[in-house]
């Protein structure tokens, strides 16, 4: 479904994603950036750092970020910038959801954008991250 940018109005709320980002997704993810560090794959080693087990790398979460971003334009218009302030670990095969919200609507250069706020959620129910995303419409 495509978003009708006509629609959209400031304080609008974007759909949750659910996701349960999984080992496999990480290690894939690694592979594609060609960086291993180890403590995203091997638990034993992510506790030994501190960490409660292997943790979901921060460019991925900004990357699902985009995802929730860009499943919500639907076609509608694209992404045009998507930045994270990364609060808290997220240990891999752990539910999270992204939640957002339209902050502004405007017009720029003759074309209708949105300022969008954004979080990814732990199963506690805390931010383990903020983001923020320009989106322009069609």
């Amino acid at each position: 479904m495509t978003v009708d940018s006509s629609s959209i109005h400031e304080g609008d709320e974007l759909p949750l994603l659910h996701i349960q980002p999984s080992l496999g997704m990480v290690i894939r993810f690694c592979a594609l950036q060609w960086t291993f560090p180890v403590f995203f794959y091997d638990a034993d080693a992510a506790r030994a750092a501190g960490l409660p087990g292997t943790i979901v790398p921060g460019p991925l979460k900004v990357g699902l970020l985009y995802r929730a971003v860009d499943e919500w334009l639907g076609g509608g218009g694209w992404v045009r910038q998507v930045r994270a302030a990364h609060r808290r670990p997220d240990p891999t095969n752990s539910p999270i959801d992204i939640a957002g919200r339209v902050a502004r609507v405007y017009e720029e250069g003759g074309k209708r954008r949105a300022d969008l706020e954004l979080a990814i959620i732990n199963q506690e129910g805390q931010p383990s991250v903020r983001g923020f995303a320009v989106v322009e419409f069609h």
